[in-house]
């Protein structure tokens, strides 16, 4: 294609640091003299405070700052959108993750002391664990209004008619529990006060995807009218998968209160098993779904009501949260479907919060569309493969809400690679497993919109007195990568040498608002913003250039990293001389770009526009080994194919499918936080189950499938939430592939297939 850094395999710009250790991460973080901040939570997943007495935690030695919801300065809020998540709880508490106090002292023991000091008596209102209990007639309300946050749907084509023309008909309800992130590195911010504007500044440290968000909350609670007052710094990330949205916001802003009320610094760090009970989940999900088919297994119409269990609080979600509206439009599968009925639900209860995790909403809509498809080829005496190639999209298909597509649509030849790659056509026998285990082999499909998320994107191009450049673009690389991806674009885009660019992480007062660091949007719509910066930076290397050599810039040229005049070729000069001269105060912005992609239009009555830019594709097959006796399963391979529109740098994006499979394997057969009355009864790394070295698949086979768009650079698409999708899909259907039981409700164990077995369902 002719690019020198874009679609090569080239080091990541943090691979040393993080291999040798030397990275850092917040606890790393010299803060001599800061104090240790704490958070008391509820006793209660519902209930009423009737009285806070903090007296006695004040006296306490060594504690420099007790704080309840009347000490808030400002807006006592986490949420973005919806001012109902509370920093610190005030009259109710909603969940057991709520704090109801917030202290600082010298010392973790006087800390821990002054929490045990504090005396809270409450008034114990019912609980609300399920999403039946919370739509049951008479539940008790979560919040004022009841305990429905918000509807949406999507309508096309004549549903009942479309089941009058259908040869086969399949229903089945489904569900998927309550996941955490369980990111390596737990939540943590450090807060700095210091002069300045509107009662004093603040400097913030920790990790987040959203420096820019936490920023703005971070100003409100603490009263500040001018959001600049605050100073964001993004530390290194130790794992995120979009729990650093929410996250962030949330220490960020308890850390803040804490260090203004005590005009020290605070560091605050939750605990592991603070973590698990109170940070932001994946949403459990109740989904309904009805399936029709004409006998050549072209589908006639669908029939969907998802169910998702949104929390105590709407967190940063507000009209339409990420998970709502990604499950709307994602769960009729990508297929071509004349008649629609979706309609979903998120549904307050007094449990964890449901909040963006990778892909949101998503896989759970994924595997019971995925389930009823094979449901479907069973019925009908199809392969399961076929019927996903008569249906498929296409390019100059139309989507479910009316959304012709016009290119970049690859998912067919994702579905022709994966059948290629293990052998569909000469599927052995499932009884061949070794020792009496069953083999067996599934496959499923996923799409997923992006390249409009959450507005528009900056970067900046800086150059350094040494003839280096810097890229700012306010986007946080949490682990994807984004970083090299970002000045691969912008080194191109210039026509300099990659090794002479680098990016550091997110600072609010220096990066340009680049946008959230979510939704797969970094290499689409921050790459359309550096590859608009490298082309201005380029201009200006000319520019000054020209200044240097006394020329005209329109007669000079840069390649091979030195600008030469095309009528004068002896008179050249490079990119260290022009530093040399022009850069007086170790760095210059040179360039800079911006990127407002055509928002979402979306008829709110019927679902019907254009939600998405463009989609990204997939297709998955799993092989796996059932025992029979015990039920447990082996992960033998999962062969991945994914359409990623232009693979910028080809071993990352493998990365990225590695890191979905897995966890999307997880989800399938393991992860569950266990959820009693509004309590988790496995807060802790010994009981919450995660796949080691010996459960994860024996191979995973990343295929990358290019199907370039126009709109994205150099023709790429999003393509770190698209591998997580379609997984656990994959792998149910070949465990029924193995032994001819399925599992409705994940995770799928052991001992749910036993029961399926021996007909104890």
């Amino acid at each position: 294609s002719g690019e020198r850094w874009v679609g090569t395999q080239v080091p990541f710009q943090d691979a040393l640091e993080k291999a040798v250790g030397t990275a850092p991460y917040l606890d790393d973080m010299p803060l001599r003299g800061a104090l240790i901040g704490r958070a008391l939570r509820s006793e209660h997943a519902h209930a009423r405070i009737l009285r806070v007495d903090v007296s006695s935690a004040k006296k306490i030695p060594g504690v420099r700052a007790v704080l309840t919801a009347d000490d808030v300065p400002g807006e006592n809020r986490l949420g973005l959108y919806k001012n109902d998540t509370p920093a610190i709880a005030k009259d109710v508490v909603r969940y057991r993750g709520d704090a109801v106090a917030l202290v600082a002292a010298e010392t973790a023991e006087a800390a821990e002391a002054a929490l045990a000091a504090i005396r809270v008596e409450y008034e114990p209102l019912p609980v609300v664990s399920t999403i039946e209990e919370a739509l049951a007639e008479g539940a008790p309300e979560i919040h004022p209004g009841g305990n429905l946050l918000n509807h949406t749907r999507v309508r096309k084509g004549d549903v009942e008619a479309g089941f009058s023309e259908s040869d086969v008909v399949v229903e089945g309800t489904y569900r998927t529990p309550c996941i955490d992130h369980l990111y390596l590195e737990v939540e943590g911010a450090c807060a700095v006060p210091g002069p300045g504007m509107d009662g004093g500044s603040m400097t913030v440290w920790g990790p987040t995807q959203q420096p820019f968000a936490a920023r703005r909350l971070i100003a409100l609670a603490l009263g500040h009218s001018d959001v600049e007052s605050v100073r964001y710094v993004q530390t290194l990330p130790g794992g995120a998968f979009g729990g650093k949205s929410e996250a962030s916001a949330d220490v960020g802003v308890r850390a803040s209160l804490l260090a203004q009320a005590a005009g020290r610094a605070v560091k605050l760090v939750y605990s592991r098993e603070e973590s698990i009970e109170t940070s932001t989940k994946r949403h459990p999900s109740l989904i309904k779904y009805k399936t029709g088919a004409a006998s050549d297994g072209l589908l006639r119409a669908v029939q969907i009501e998802i169910y998702l269990d949104k929390g105590a609080y709407s967190a940063f979600g507000g009209a339409t949260p990420p998970a709502l509206r990604r499950s709307t439009q994602h769960s009729p599968g990508p297929y071509q479907i004349p008649n629609v009925r979706v309609d979903v639900y998120c549904v307050h209860t007094n449990n964890p919060l449901g909040g963006q995790m990778r892909a949101p909403g998503v896989p759970q809509v994924t595997f019971a569309c995925e389930s009823q498809m094979d449901r479907l080829a069973e019925a009908l005496g199809m392969d399961p493969l076929r019927l996903r190639q008569v249906n498929a999209l296409e390019t100059g298909a139309v989507t479910v809400f009316g959304q012709t597509l016009r290119e970049s649509v690859g998912l067919k030849e994702c579905l022709d690679r994966v059948s290629e790659a293990v052998g569909w056509g000469e599927k052995p026998d499932s009884g061949n497993g070794a020792d009496g285990w069953r083999r067996g082999r599934g496959v499923a499909c996923a799409w997923y919109g992006t390249g409009n998320a959450y507005g528009g994107a900056a970067a900046q191009i800086y150059m350094t007195e040494a003839g280096g450049f810097q890229l700012a673009a306010g986007v946080v690389d949490f682990g994807q990568g984004s970083k090299t991806v970002l000045s691969q674009m912008a080194a191109e885009a210039m026509g300099v040498s990659l090794d002479r660019f680098f990016a550091e992480t997110v600072d609010t007062s220096f990066d340009p608002a680049g946008g959230t660091s979510t939704s797969s949007r970094i290499t689409m719509q921050a790459g359309r913003a550096a590859v608009a910066a490298g082309e201005s930076a380029r201009g200006e290397i000319l520019r000054l250039a020209g200044e240097y050599l006394e020329a005209d810039p329109q007669d000079l040229d840069l390649m091979e990293d030195e600008v030469f005049s095309r009528g004068h070729p002896d008179a050249t000069v490079g990119l260290d001389a022009l530093a040399k001269k022009f850069v007086k105060d170790k760095q210059r912005l040179i360039g800079s770009g911006t990127w407002e992609p055509r928002p979402a239009v979306i008829d709110p009555e019927t679902g019907q526009g254009e939600p998405w830019a463009v989609y990204a594709f997939g297709a998955q097959a799993a092989e796996v080994e059932v025992n029979p006796e015990t039920g447990e399963v082996r992960l033998l391979r999962i062969v991945a194919a994914h359409d990623v529109g232009r693979a910028i740098h080809p071993q990352g994006v493998e990365m990225q499918i590695d890191g979905g499979v897995y966890m999307g394997a997880s989800f399938g057969l393991m992860e569950e936080l266990v959820l009693k009355d509004g309590v988790v009864e496995n807060p802790d790394l010994a009981a919450y189950l995660l796949p080691s070295s010996l459960d994860v698949p024996d191979e995973i086979e990343p295929i990358l499938v290019e199907s370039p768009y126009s709109g994205g650079p150099y023709g790429a698409k999003g393509a770190g939430e698209p591998p997580v999708v379609p997984t656990a899909a994959a792998i149910a259907a070949a465990i029924w592939d193995a032994v001819g039981v399925r599992v409705y409700d994940l995770p799928i164990t052991a001992e749910k297939i036993v029961r399926e077995l021996n007909g104890f369902a």
